[in-house]
């Protein structure tokens, strides 16, 4: 593989590594606002809308651990092939909150909310176990 080719694969698995800490970065912010009451929408990606005390707290922590996962996908991103490990475990969470989402809180989501909470996690599974493949590809060759 020439010096291009490597140049080539870093820049795309760099940019899916920073694809999801932006993503994780925004939806944490928007948790943590929701959290404080300063802002009033549906919680992405499942577009559920809480309210009271409780549900402001657990959503603060929750944000706290989104904000921790868009900082390991940043570290990831600064060397992408070797930490491409972090991708497959990125797809294996969100895989598992889709199963959560159905299983255990379908009762709280509308058929709509699951669906599109559901489709926005797979597309980024997708996403992640393609790029972790690709990066095996690119180490091996």
């Amino acid at each position: 593989m020439n010096v291009t080719d490597t140049k080539r694969k870093t820049v795309i698995l760099r940019t899916v590594f920073l694809t999801g800490a932006l993503i994780d970065a925004l939806i944490a912010l928007e948790w943590y606002m929701i959290s404080l009451g300063l802002l009033d929408i549906p919680m992405h990606p499942s577009f559920f809308q809480g309210s009271g005390q409780d549900y402001r707290f657990v959503l603060s922590i929750a944000a706290l651990f989104m904000a921790g996962w868009a900082f390991l996908l940043f570290w990831g991103s600064l060397q992408p092939v070797t930490r491409s490990g972090v991708l497959l475990l990125t797809a294996i969470m969100l895989f598992v909150a889709v199963l959560s989402d159905g299983l255990v809180f379908g009762h709280l989501l509308s058929a709509r909310q699951i669906a599109l909470g559901t489709l926005a996690k797979l597309v980024l599974v997708a996403l992640f176990v393609a790029a972790y493949w690709y990066s095996k590809q690119a180490h091996l060759r």
